[in-house]
């Protein structure tokens, strides 16, 4: 049993690895964590099967709450949360599911806030490959960008709605500027892109600051689009569009997933999550802001 993890997809191959553990060891690292975490868990979908694979490498410690996204036959693992204590974290990591290898693609960097539970996608443009990080929650940074927000709540961490671009050609992170109606400081989000190719992305849901120092789930709907050096958004409000039907209830810590038809416009699926009164949501619900996505 697990919580607080991805489950991306590769092919025909569903991955899981790490999550919130009844095993998992209360401490920053020892030889029983790495056991445990040098472990993967892929599903065939074709067949139905489970198989456990060791990887080589040194896994990263950032096993709660993390972000992750897939780019050809690797997986990328930004933060997390260590699971003792607040010990957040601010390493991007890679998986190579072809050798089943991992590899560091950054050191801790003073500029990057200690984080989990924040959106990743890969996107393409301008002849490159960016990773795309949102929001999050975790540690008091050491850094504050101004176009930035950052809520200190009363437990000691901290809100933010900070953007990251990393070039996966150059291995570089930056810090864009933004533009439009950005989303306030948000975790536990989910984000998706909106089709297979383009630099435009969605995000739904997650957990927001209210009262100064609260949280409270919501169900705001965004659209934005990615360059080299700034992120534009637009915010989609209920009853924007005229009939879109259902509108999710507010939810965080939830799953979602694109699917892309040959003649219909992208459709954002979402499921499960917990609501603004911390219970169990179960209902699956697809979203399709035809004006704005397609």
């Amino acid at each position: 049993m697990r919580a607080a993890h991805k489950a991306p997809v590769l092919g025909e191959s569903l991955y899981l690895w790490a999550g919130n553990q009844v095993d998992l060891p209360k401490v920053h690292d020892s030889l029983q964590k790495k056991e445990l975490t040098s472990r993967v868990d892929v599903y065939q979908l074709s067949t139905a099967d489970w198989s456990s694979h060791l990887t080589r490498g040194t896994p990263p410690l950032g096993v709660i709450g993390y972000s992750c996204t897939t780019s050809h036959s690797n997986i990328y693992y930004f933060g997390g949360d260590c699971g003792h204590d607040d010990c957040y974290h601010n390493t991007l990591n890679v998986l190579n599911t072809i050798k089943m290898e991992w590899t560091s693609c950054s050191n801790a960097e003073q500029s990057l806030m200690k984080k989990g539970f924040a959106g990743m996608i890969s996107l393409e443009f301008d002849g490159a490959e960016y990773l795309v990080i949102i929001g999050g929650l975790g540690s008091t940074p050491t850094v504050y960008h101004p176009q930035f927000q950052y809520d200190q709540l009363d437990n000691g961490r901290v809100r933010t709605n900070e953007q990251l671009l990393y070039n996966v050609s150059t291995g570089q992170f930056t810090v864009p500027s933004v533009s439009g109606q950005c989303c306030p400081p948000t975790d536990d989000i989910i984000i998706e892109k909106i089709t297979t190719t383009g630099n435009r992305g969605v995000m739904f849901g997650g957990m927001v600051t209210v009262n100064g120092d609260k949280g409270t789930a919501t169900n705001s709907v965004y659209i934005f689009s990615v360059t080299h050096s700034i992120i534009n958004w637009e915010i989609l409000k209920p009853g924007a569009i005229p009939n879109e039907g259902l509108w999710p209830m507010e939810r965080d810590a939830h799953a979602s997933a694109i699917i892309n038809g040959d003649s219909t416009s992208p459709r954002l699926v979402v499921i499960g999550g917990l609501d603004k009164k911390s219970q169990l949501v179960n209902e699956c619900v697809s979203h399709l802001p035809r004006a704005t996505i397609r």
